[in-house]
């Protein structure tokens, strides 16, 4: 299984503050079955540190090889009007050095209508992923399809189907088919941790046709 969504990476971002907590969180994966990661610390149009965010990455590599998990640079990247051209410089990093973004929005208020960025991105070639779309309260459900006629993707968090508020609004999304990936979104050992067992029983349960996409060795990255 792989998660493509996690802030690891220590010291860089509002994640895993020490080697230590990162260590914790890669034997929390080991249990969990997950065997590839994608590290997506923040990014946003004033936060950008490409160079030194692969050059901690580098570092971790060297520090974790006790952990059989294979380890990939992202970044999770904060919409902005320049995106296509901070990804075009180098300065926004993709998921692995492939084609893919993980792109989020405010949580609270609307700045961009989310399918305009997302065709936005696939024109200019990429292939957009709307990570954790359960947290933006102005974007309804009946609207995510657009986001993948589009051209994006979608991306639930695990920690979704352990809560009873946000239960509905994920079997809906898996009913309807509008679920690409299921993502841990951890951002430490304790709070926000990975935790996938309420996802999988879940999907498991309701949608066992998904459990292959969702919690399998294939994933769309061909990682």
């Amino acid at each position: 299984m792989i998660d493509i969504h996690s802030h690891m990476l220590p010291g860089v971002d509002d994640g895993s503050p020490s080697l230590a907590v990162t260590k914790n969180i890669l034997a929390r994966y080991v249990e969990e079955g997950v065997d590839k990661v994608i590290c997506t610390p923040h990014q946003h149009s004033d936060l950008l540190r490409p160079a030194l965010l692969k050059e901690r990455f580098a570092e971790l590599q060297r520090n974790v090889s006790e952990f059989p998990v294979g380890l990939y640079l992202g970044a999770e990247l904060y919409y902005c009007e320049n995106i296509v051209d901070l990804l075009a410089s180098g300065q926004f990093l993709t998921l692995a050095g492939t084609k893919y973004v993980l792109v989020e929005f405010s949580t609270r208020h609307e700045m961009v209508y989310i399918p305009d960025a997302v065709y936005e991105l696939s024109v200019a070639g990429y292939v957009p992923i709307v990570a954790h779309i359960e947290r933006y309260p102005y974007f309804p459900l009946k609207q995510w399809a657009e986001v993948r006629e589009n051209g994006g993707l979608i991306q639930l968090n695990a920690s979704c189907f352990a809560k009873k508020e946000n239960l509905g609004l994920a079997k809906k999304a898996l009913k309807g088919g509008l679920v690409d990936f299921i993502a841990s979104d951890a951002h430490g050992d304790v709070h926000r941790r990975v935790d996938f067992s309420a996802a999988k029983s879940f999907v498991n349960k309701k949608f066992p046709k998904y459990s292959d996409a969702l919690f399998g060795s294939q994933n769309a990255l061909g990682l």
